[in-house]
């Protein structure tokens, strides 16, 4: 993982799901958390960017109106850079996929191994996203178990935020 030079940070409240926390970095999004303190949320930028962070709201204005305006139900798509320098390889190749699957849509664990050539790796896939560090943006909760079925979630809420997600955003979960 490579070191970005600083990050600045956003709050986002006023949601069903607030509060939202998100970290940029030079190249875009390194960090959105779903619930918890700010304090432990600067704990995790420190931990997964390598990065001092300080709390600018001009500066992250367009990331936390996207995301919030999302979460209203006004807003389709989070069309926000993303710092991929952060991650593996193999966790970037299946979050790039995974920025691929449509709003309302869903897909599986399965379906995106096959689309990165791994087609036995639907548990290595699942392992990737729940350490997804950008939910949201990189939109996880559009990924479900073979049988359709909702299988973990990270976000604060668990399996109870992944069901809302998908309900906000009209997918079919039969």
């Amino acid at each position: 993982m490579q070191k970005t030079n600083g990050v600045v940070y956003g709050v986002i409240e006023g949601t069903w799901l607030s509060p939202v926390y998100l970290a940029m970095g030079s190249d875009g999004l390194v960090m959105i958390e779903l619930g918890g303190s700010e304090k432990e949320f600067i704990s995790s930028i420190k931990h997964l960017a390598e990065a001092p962070a300080r709390r600018d709201r001009e500066a992250t204005r367009t990331s936390t109106d996207q995301i919030h305006a999302y979460l209203k139900g006004e807003r389709q798509a989070i069309d926000l850079p993303i710092d991929w320098s952060i991650l593996s390889t193999f966790q970037r190749v299946v979050l790039q996929v995974t920025c691929n699957v449509p709003f309302g849509s869903v897909t599986t664990y399965g379906a995106i191994a096959q689309q990165i050539g791994k087609p036995g790796a639907a548990r290595a896939v699942g392992q990737a996203l729940s350490h997804n560090p950008i939910p949201l943006a990189i939109p996880c909760h559009r990924v479900l178990a073979i049988d359709g079925s909702l299988r973990g979630y990270g976000g604060a809420g668990g399996l109870k935020t992944k069901q809302a997600l998908l309900e906000l955003e009209g997918a079919s979960l039969s």
